[in-house]
């Protein structure tokens, strides 16, 4: 498969979304949406989690690749559209095979536990590992290209969910939120 750029790639993937959508729309149900449509895409379906990080953590989304599936785990206390930003980083990561760690015999303990959701039992420094998965991590290309989706994703935002869907342009209200959604801040500038 080739890959296109970040732009292109979730330009197109929009689009085939959105024939699937009737707005206004709840925005998980959008994130699962745009899951089932990249399923086929890829080498296995994309499944969303939503979950609670403790917020020392740092973390907002992990990816765990199975052998039968993509497992995205998204911050459940983030604001909606920032959900957006975390979900699109965590699919490019997808798309372009930027994951660097993949679970053949199953998940790991946290892993699983994280699923369950177990929050009192779930080992939180093996998540954070999974987080800081390998060299890709590190990559400042694949971070990037990453982030693009994300930030692609959350521009779309009001054009797929609520009132607003499909009418206007981002105020400056709505900018601001996005550059805080996409520096990670949930409580704004």
């Amino acid at each position: 498969m080739s890959k296109k750029t970040p732009k292109r790639f979730l330009d197109q993937l929009l689009r085939d979304t959105a024939r699937t959508l009737t707005p206004p729309t709840d925005p998980k149900a959008v994130l699962n949406a745009v899951c089932a449509t990249l399923s086929p895409q890829l080498d296995r379906p994309v499944r969303l989690k939503f979950v609670k990080f403790p917020n020392e953590m740092g973390i907002s989304g992990v990816t765990l690749a199975k052998d039968d599936e993509y497992i995205v785990v998204v911050e459940d206390t983030a604001p909606d559209q920032h959900k957006f930003v975390i979900a699109g980083h965590e699919l490019g990561h997808c798309y372009f095979q930027t994951l660097g760690v993949h679970y053949p015999t199953g998940l790991s303990a946290a892993a699983r536990r994280l699923l369950a959701r177990n929050d009192d039992d779930v080992p939180w420094d093996e998540v954070a590992a999974m987080a800081t998965r390998s060299a890709d991590a590190t990559d400042p290309e694949a971070e990037w290209e990453a982030e693009q989706c994300g930030l692609r994703l959350a521009a779309k935002f009001h054009k797929l969910v609520g009132p607003q869907a499909g009418t206007g342009h981002p105020t400056q209200e709505t900018l601001a939120d996005r550059l805080s959604s996409s520096l990670g801040n949930f409580g704004g500038l």
